[in-house]
C-alpha cells in the first residue's frame, strides 16, 4: 500500500526523494489501514518499506494496529529500491503552479510517463529497474516459503511494482491511480511454467484527492465503490438481490412503493443564495437550512460503517459548461443508473475530479416528518449554498436524473446558458432542431427521425456555442413498447440498460411491456450511444428551428402555426397541453394543463427569466419557431380524431426544410396565431381546425373557452412586457 498523507502531499508539492513526515491525517490513514488489514485476518510475516520517513511511519503505525498478537516481525526491512522516483528540479515545487506554467498534460506526463524524465529526475522506467530485482530476489523467495509480505511504498514505486508483477505494462500504467493507505492484495501462485503474482483486490479508483473529499463531507463508510464498470455494478446488483437479468442481459429492478417522482416531497433550502432568486410557491417550496443539516447528519450516522457506491462524472456534454457531479448511493443498481444517465470521465478527469454538486441518495433512509420538517418520510432536498442534494425514502431512479436537471436549471442562467426541457436532433446538413413538449405530445417520437441524428431525448443547454445535451443516456417510457413502432429503443434494452418496474415473464425472462400491473410509468435507461447515429459528443450548432408540441384534446388549436418572437415567449411560458378523459381517476373530460417552460416542476427560477433567454436567442440566431398540435381534429376527444401522425411528420419536415417559409399565412383571430394556408402532403382543410368540425358554432364556443383558459393562466405572470401579453389569445 501507499504511504499516508505527508506534509507536502497536503501542500500539493512534488516530494520525490525529499524526506518529509506524515501529517496527523496521514497517521490516522495508516492506522485505519492497519484496522482493515486486521479485519481481513491476514497474518503478516514481513514488512518492507522505502528508506523515506513517510513510508516508514506508515508501516509502523499500521503494524501497531494489526500486530496485537505480536507475531509480526517488528523490524521493518527498509530498501531504497522502494523510494519514490526522483523528481529532480521539480522537487519541492507546487503542482498547481507548474500546471499554470507548463499545462496539466505536461505535468501529468512528468508524474506518470514511463519514459519521460522530469528535468534532472528519474522516469518510471528508471524506478522499474530498481524495483524488479527487489521483487525477484527478495519478495518472491519469501512468497515461495508461504510467507505473507506487506510492502509500504510510494505512488510511482508501486506503479513500477505493478508492472513488475505483470499486472500492467508501460502502455497502460499511465492512468492508474494509487490512493494513500488503501491495501491492494496480491496472491502468489506457484506454477510449473512461471511464478504468478496476481491482484486479488484492486481499488484503483479510490484516489487520494477523492479520499480527502469524502472525509471532508463527513462520510465514514466501511467500503466505498467508485466508478465501477457496468459489468461490475450489474454483477453486484444481482448478488445483492437488487435486481435480476432479462434474457437480453438488461438489469430489471422494482422500485417498490414509488414508481415515479415525488414532486410534493421536493424542497429547496431557503437562504441568502436562494431567497430572492427562486420562484417560491407550490412547486419550489422552502426548507430551513438548520433542518437540512440535521437530516444530513442523521443520514451520515445511518450510513456509518456501511457500503456506499459513488459515481463521479459530468452533467453537460459541452466543455467549459458542464457540471462536475458526484452521485452517492447505497444501491449498486442506482449507481449503474447514474453512470448510464450522466457523462463518464476519462481516467485523467477522474483523478482530478472536483464535484461542483453532490447528490447523497440513501434509498433505505426515511425521515420522521414530525421531527425533521418534511412532508412525509420521503424527501428530496436541494441546498445550493452547500452544493448538495439529499434524497431518502424512495427507490425511483428518476429522482437522481431530475434532481441534477433542477440544479442545472438554477445555476446555468447565471452563466448565460439557457437550460431546456426538450429533445434535439441534427440534420445531415448540420441543421439543429429542438422539440419542446409535455408527456403525451409526441416529443420523443417526432424527434426520433431516421433521417436525422439524435443529440438527446430530454434535457439540453443553449450556450453561445450552440446546443449541448446534459446527459449521456436516455430515459424512455416502455409501456406498450413494440419492436416495430420503436425499434431503436427496443434494441437498446440489452446489457448495460436498466429496466424499472417492467414485469418479466418468469419462464422466458423476457419483459412484458404491455403489463401495467406495477405502474404505467415503466421505464428504461440506456446509454445514448446505443441509438444508431446518435451524436457523440452530443453537441451541435444553434437551432434553425424550434417546435413547441401540444396535444389539444379540445380539438380547436391549428395543427401548425408560426410564432413571432413574442408569440414564442408567450407559448413557452404557457406550456399548454391537455390531459385526456379516462387517463387519470376523476377526469371525465379533457383537462387543460399549463406547465411553464414545458417543465415547470424542474424550474427553480421564475418563468420570465427563462423566457427572456429564449427570446434573446431566437432573435440573435434568427431561429424559426412553430407551435404544432398533435391532438384532435374534427371535434374534441371522444368526437373527433387525433391528427394523423403522417400529417404531423410532413408538417415537421416542412418546418425543417424551411418550405413553410415560402407559403402564405392567415390569422387565426381567436388564438392570435399565424396559420399556413398550405403544406406539402397535408390537405388544406386540415390546417384550419374550424373547417374540420361539422358544428361550426360548437367549434367557436370551444375555441373561445380554451382561449379564455390561456388568458386566465397568463395572469399569474406579473413581470412580462405588454408585447408578450398581446401575442396570446385575447380571452
Amino acid at each position: 500500500m501507499r504511504h499516508g498523507q505527508s506534509i507536502w502531499n497536503l501542500q500539493n508539492r512534488f516530494t520525490g526523494g525529499i524526506d518529509v513526515p506524515l501529517t496527523r491525517k496521514g497517521i490516522r490513514q495508516a492506522k485505519k489501514a492497519g484496522r482493515e488489514l486486521k479485519n481481513l485476518g491476514i497474518s503478516i510475516d514481513f514488512v518492507f518499506s522505502s528508506k523515506l520517513a513517510r513510508s516508514i511511519e506508515t508501516a509502523k503505525n499500521a503494524i501497531e494496529i494489526f500486530n496485537s498478537t505480536g507475531k509480526v516481525k517488528k523490524k521493518i526491512i527498509k530498501d531504497e529500491a522502494l523510494n519514490e522516483r526522483d523528481y529532480g528540479e521539480l522537487s519541492g515545487k507546487y503542482k498547481d503552479e507548474l500546471v499554470k506554467l507548463h499545462g496539466e498534460k505536461k505535468v501529468l506526463e512528468w508524474r506518470r510517463s514511463f519514459k519521460v524524465k522530469p528535468p534532472g529526475g528519474e522516469s518510471l522506467k528508471d524506478v522499474l529497474k530498481r524495483v524488479n530485482p527487489l521483487l525477484k530476489k527478495k519478495i518472491i523467495p519469501l512468497l515461495r516459503k508461504k510467507k505473507n509480505v506487506l510492502i509500504v511504498a510510494h505512488g510511482n514505486a508501486l506503479r513500477a511494482f505493478r508492472i513488475a508483477t505483470g499486472e500492467y505494462d508501460h502502455t497502460n500504467i499511465f492512468d492508474i491511480q494509487i490512493p494513500p493507505c488503501v491495501p491492494v492484495i496480491y496472491e502468489y501462485k506457484n506454477s510449473d511454467k512461471k511464478n504468478i503474482l496476481s491482484v486479488k483486490d484492486s481499488k484503483t479508483n479510490i484516489t487520494s484527492k477523492f479520499t480527502y473529499q469524502i472525509e471532508e463531507l463527513g462520510l465514514k463508510p466501511s467500503i466505498i465503490h467508485r466508478n465501477l464498470t457496468s459489468k461490475e455494478l450489474i454483477k453486484m446488483a444481482v448478488t445483492r438481490n437488487e435486481g435480476i437479468l432479462t434474457k437480453t442481459g438488461a438489469l430489471s429492478v422494482i422500485t417498490g412503493q414509488f414508481t415515479g417522482r415525488s414532486p410534493e416531497d421536493r424542497f429547496i433550502v431557503d437562504d441568502i443564495k436562494t431567497h430572492k432568486t427562486v420562484d417560491w410557491g407550490k412547486i419550489n417550496k422552502p426548507f430551513p437550512p438548520e433542518k437540512f443539516n440535521k437530516i444530513f447528519d442523521k443520514m451520515k450516522n445511518y450510513e456509518k460503517a456501511k457500503e456506499l457506491f459513488v459515481f463521479d462524472g459530468f452533467a453537460g456534454a459541452e466543455d467549459g459548461s458542464r457540471l462536475p457531479v458526484r452521485m452517492i448511493t447505497d444501491n449498486a443498481w442506482q449507481s449503474l443508473f447514474v453512470k448510464t444517465m450522466f457523462i463518464e470521465p476519462t481516467a485523467e478527469e477522474l483523478e482530478y475530479h472536483e464535484p461542483k454538486f453532490t447528490v447523497f441518495n440513501i434509498n433505505n433512509f426515511e425521515a420522521r416528518p414530525e421531527l425533521d420538517g418534511t412532508r412525509t418520510s420521503t424527501f428530496i432536498l436541494l441546498n445550493f449554498t452547500k452544493k448538495l442534494a439529499i434524497i431518502g425514502g424512495t427507490r425511483y431512479g428518476g429522482e437522481n436524473k431530475k434532481t441534477i436537471f433542477g440544479v442545472l436549471n438554477f445555476i446555468l442562467p447565471e452563466k448565460d446558458i439557457m437550460p431546456m426541457h426538450c429533445s434535439a436532433n441534427l440534420g445531415l446538413n448540420g441543421d439543429t432542431a429542438l422539440f419542446f413538449g409535455l408527456s403525451g405530445t409526441g416529443k420523443t417520437t417526432l424527434s426520433a427521425d431516421p433521417k436525422r441524428m439524435l443529440i438527446g431525448d430530454d434535457e439540453h443547454g443553449w450556450s453561445d456555442k450552440g446546443i449541448f445535451n446534459f446527459e449521456g443516456g436516455c430515459y424512455a417510457k416502455t409501456i406498450n413498447l413494440s419492436k416495430k413502432a420503436e425499434p431503436q429503443i427496443w434494441n437498446a434494452i440489452r446489457d448495460g440498460a436498466v429496466l424499472e418496474n417492467v414485469v418479466l415473464n418468469p419462464k422466458t425472462m423476457n419483459p412484458d411491456y404491455d403489463d401495467d400491473s406495477l405502474t404505467e410509468n415503466t421505464r428504461v435507461v440506456y446509454p445514448l450511444n446505443y441509438i444508431p447515429g446518435a451524436v457523440i459528443p452530443s453537441v451541435a450548432g444553434h437551432p434553425k428551428a424550434i417546435i413547441f408540441l401540444t396535444a389539444d384534446a379540445f380539438g380547436v388549436l391549428p395543427p401548425i402555426s408560426k410564432l413571432t418572437t413574442d408569440g414564442a415567449m408567450y407559448h413557452f411560458m404557457s406550456g399548454y397541453t391537455s390531459k385526456l378523459a379516462g387517463t387519470e381517476r376523476g377526469i371525465t373530460e379533457p383537462q387543460p394543463t399549463f406547465s411553464h417552460c414545458f417543465g415547470s416542476v424542474f424550474m427553480p427560477r421564475p418563468a420570465e427569466e427563462y423566457a427572456k433567454m429564449l427570446g434573446e436567442r431566437i432573435v440573435k440566431h434568427n431561429t424559426n419557431v412553430y407551435l404544432v398540435n398533435t391532438g384532435w381534429s374534427g371535434g374534441p376527444y371522444g368526437v373527433g380524431k387525433r391528427f394523423k401522425i403522417d400529417y404531423t411528420r410532413k408538417m415537421i419536415t416542412a418546418v425543417l426544410n424551411q418550405s413553410l417559409e415560402k407559403v402564405k399565412y392567415e390569422k387565426n383571430k381567436v388564438f392570435n396565431l399565424d396559420v399556413p394556408k398550405s403544406c406539402l402532403g397535408v390537405p388544406s382543410k386540415v390546417l384550419d381546425p374550424k373547417k374540420t368540425w361539422k358544428n361550426k358554432k360548437a367549434y367557436d364556443k370551444a375555441a373561445r373557452s380554451l382561449a379564455r383558459m390561456f388568458y386566465d393562466n397568463f395572469k399569474k405572470f406579473k413581470k412580462v412586457s405588454p408585447n408578450i401579453k398581446k401575442a396570446g389569445p385575447k380571452g
